[in-house]
């Protein structure tokens, strides 16, 4: 039997900076498939690879990756993780390289064989738990009878010898259960079960079901009077979101690896970093700008929420900021401090480009700002009578003018800045692939390769989606001018 080592589960902030400096991981998250058998209606999983999952090479590559840049332990998400055939082997391959496991399971499938092996493996268990009241539980999981289930589950689990340290409840905050969420804390507290209570993020199934968001200030409420409930037990903490009695700095320290094997920053922030299957997870991390940008919060985040006074170790909720503005450095909306202003705003993605380009038509060659994240993505018409087609065909000479301006528009979005002006300095490796003719629409995806001062290098591909062809790709050098 493995023993629980509290150290393998939770980190101290100072664990945390101290791991984004070093560039090594103190956890990850890992989708081993996305198939459940639930339906909750604000899965932030549902709709995208419903049924994907890792191949079970890639699944053991990932845990040893994983555990070759330092991390302590291995968050299993799914889909639920219970429906991996492997599950077991897994965890114990965790467990053989040093890491402890930690498993999000709706709690459905786990009988006595389960509760055993996960009390043997030394395992932390976090079941769903979103209300005591069987027709709201029922509700919010999409299926019947799931709260009988889930209490046979922590039944069964606290009499292997588990307690809080490693029985945890995930709950979110919901307008079917707000009423009662504090009740139900202080329920999970008194039976020796820690409470994992977030806010949603407004993603997945939850887009159909917007009627169960509630308001930032009641979330406050909520917050502050569990907090007062748990100073008196004992456990002093300061609210903050989106985690009660808790802060959310994941991106020093993780990532997640998606049941495809997509590489993201966390669940919420689904910006593709990587894919586990074209590249080693080490090399996605290191040469990711986002991580970086992340990890440099104090001064890359926007607005409020960079002069915040808890600044220093919150950023708020990347996921929610990245859902309803399309820019992962925004400040949270859902933050009861910002969402007055903010959720009266109308998202800033897609937006129009010519805000951010410090020409004037007819040299504006950029319409639109589709997404911001590892690779930007822009879209834009040429015009027949742009001034720059010559008998219908675009002169490939305009290419490189077309991909500076784009970087104008990504770098102008990411500063908040409206004035960004820069210089083109250097191409390198550009091929032009297929004709661009006027009338197309193409698509202009940039991405930061490197940087040293004012001056950036990136890569660029220009595809038409009418026939799905690749126009042009390349590498430009550009210096941002002061």
């Amino acid at each position: 039997m493995i023993e629980f080592d509290p150290a393998k589960y939770d980190f101290t902030t100072e664990e945390m900076l101290k791991a984004a400096s070093d560039g090594k991981l103190l956890t990850c998250e890992i989708e081993f498939n996305r198939s459940c058998n639930y339906m909750c209606p604000y899965c932030y999983a549902a709709g995208t690879h419903d049924h994907a999952a890792l191949t079970d090479e890639m699944a053991q590559s990932a845990i040893r990756q994983v555990a070759a840049l330092g991390a302590r332990k291995i968050v299993v998400l799914g889909g639920e993780p219970l429906l991996c055939r492997n599950l077991k082997k897994y965890i114990e391959l965790m467990n053989s390289l040093g890491m402890g496991a930690e498993i999000f399971t709706n709690a459905s499938l786990i009988d006595e064989e389960w509760a055993r092996f996960f009390y043997e493996q030394g395992s932390r268990v976090v079941v769903k738990l979103n209300s005591l009241d069987p027709a709201v539980q029922d509700k919010l999981t999409g299926v019947k009878n799931s709260l009988e289930k889930v209490l046979r589950a922590i039944d069964l689990l606290q009499k292997t010898g588990m307690d809080e340290r490693r029985l945890v409840a995930s709950s979110v905050i919901c307008s079917e259960n707000e009423k009662e969420i504090v009740s139900l804390w202080k329920y999970l507290r008194a039976h020796h079960i820690k409470p994992y209570l977030e806010i949603m993020t407004p993603q997945g199934r939850l887009l159909e079901h917007r009627q169960l968001e509630v308001h930032p200030h009641r979330i406050k409420e909520i917050f502050d009077e569990i907090a007062e409930y748990d100073r008196s037990q004992g456990h002093d903490w300061d609210p903050q979101p989106p985690l009660v009695g808790a802060k959310c700095l994941r991106h020093q320290f993780s990532c997640v690896v998606g049941a495809n094997g997509d590489v993201t920053p966390c669940v919420g922030l689904t910006v593709k970093i990587g894919n586990v299957y074209e590249q080693k997870l080490a090399d996605i991390l290191m040469n990711s700008n986002v991580l970086r940008k992340l990890k440099d919060f104090r001064n890359t985040i926007k607005g409020p929420c960079r002069t915040c006074e808890k600044a220093d170790t919150c950023y708020g909720c990347r996921g929610a900021a990245y859902q309803l503005t399309g820019d992962y450095l925004a400040s949270d909306p859902l933050c009861w401090k910002n969402c007055d202003a903010m959720l009266k705003e109308k998202p800033s993605l897609p937006c129009g480009a010519q805000q951010w380009i410090p020409h004037r038509p007819p040299m504006t060659m950029v319409k639109r700002l589709l997404e911001f994240g590892e690779w930007s993505k822009l879209e834009t018409e040429i015009a027949p009578d742009n001034r720059f087609v010559r008998n219908g065909i675009l002169d490939p000479e305009v290419i490189p003018e077309i991909v500076a301006q784009s970087c104008a528009v990504v770098t102008g979005f990411e500063a908040n800045d409206h004035q960004v002006k820069g210089m083109l300095t250097g191409m390198r490796n550009v091929e032009i692939l297929s004709e661009i003719r006027g009338g197309d629409t193409l698509i202009i995806e940039v991405r930061e390769t490197s940087k040293i001062e004012n001056y950036y290098t990136l890569d660029f591909m220009i595809s038409r989606p009418r026939d799905n062809a690749l126009c042009a790709k390349g590498e430009l050098s550009i210096c941002k001018l002061s």
